[in-house]
């Protein structure tokens, strides 16, 4: 047990010695940076946000007329028509607002990490302030994130379904009222989203003052 021992003190020598030289959380400098990332990522959250709200406006009233121009065919996969560049101006929207939050997550990770520590150089309270702003707005995104997975789906459902030109406006008036219920809630979703990303840029703001 002796011998095991002794061959293992200079192991468990070296393993103190390491996280000793790891470099502390609690820096002015990381919290700096991660509120420029931060400051970044809401600017760029916020106008995905706007195209998001402006390319979920429904189903177009003029549904029938590009319909006819494109007979049985999926206007979704008509790449010329304004239901397709809709959809896919919302895609990128989607996708980049996706991206963002990816991004976001290492910063909100480590700025609990250091909330949790002790530190007279930092603004701990200003600190968890943001990061109760950063974790609403990450529910925020859940949620949206649901909504816009439920209207996709509904969408590619709809135009799968209704490929006449002859099709008459009554009888799509309520499968059109039941796939705007979803674009309405994208959009009130993003609007709240926004409110809540105004809040993080706020507190953001805040930290970055105590640290000047």
């Amino acid at each position: 047990m002796l011998k095991i021992l002794k061959r293992l003190l200079p192991i468990l020598g070296l393993l103190f010695l390491l996280t000793g030289c790891e470099k502390p959380l609690d820096t002015k400098q990381q919290v700096k940076d991660d509120l420029n990332t931060i400051l970044q990522i809401s600017k760029t959250q916020q106008t995905a946000l706007s195209t998001l709200e402006n390319a979920g406006q429904g189903v177009p009233d003029s549904y029938l007329k590009i319909q006819e121009k494109y007979p049985d065919q999926n206007l979704l996969e008509v790449k010329g028509s304004k239901i397709a560049q809709t959809a896919a101006t919302r895609t990128a929207a989607y996708d980049t607002l996706k991206a963002q939050q990816a991004e976001l997550k290492p910063v909100v990770k480590r700025l609990i990490k250091i909330a949790n520590q002790e530190s007279d150089e930092l603004p701990i309270e200003f600190i968890k302030d943001l990061n109760q702003s950063l974790k609403l707005s990450a529910l925020d995104y859940t949620t949206l994130s649901n909504f816009y997975d439920a209207a996709t789906t509904a969408e590619t459902d709809f135009y799968a379904d209704h490929t006449s030109a002859d099709a008459h406006a009554d009888d799509l008036a309520a499968p059109i009222n039941r796939l705007n219920q979803y674009y309405s809630a994208i959009y009130q979703q993003a609007e709240i989203a926004k409110v809540n990303i105004n809040t993080v840029t706020a507190q953001a703001k805040k930290v970055q003052k105590q640290l000047d």
